[in-house]
């Protein structure tokens, strides 16, 4: 494995989603069908892997942990800014009556 961190980038994904919807449109629509062309093109590539199988196999689940760790670190900070459009911006403030505020937007 290389020392150099990954780049990924919306345009490098996009343009791999493109290369596949080029290939077979239906994946445009069924995020499954594209994601099993990834783990297909993985396999293909992984099966020229030039050491033993046992080698092969500990790549395949290094690179399934790896899958893994992208996934939960990119769905956790979907979720952040999900949360952060939901909520409203602005303040409130307080009041004589400490059953009432008063919403200021920022």
């Amino acid at each position: 494995m290389s020392d150099e961190s990954l780049r990924l980038s919306d345009e490098l994904i996009t343009g791999v989603v493109n290369v596949l919807v080029q290939h077979d449109p239906r994946a445009e629509q069924d995020m499954m069908l594209g994601l099993q062309y990834l783990a297909a093109i993985s396999g293909y590539i992984a099966a020229s892997y030039p050491g033993a199988d046992s080698e092969r196999d500990e790549l395949l689940e290094h690179l399934a942990a790896f899958t893994r760790h992208v996934t939960t670190d990119r769905a956790s900070k979907l979720q952040q800014q999900q949360q952060q459009a939901e909520t409203p911006a602005g303040k409130s403030v307080e009041t004589d009556n400490p059953a009432v505020g008063i919403w200021k937007p920022e």
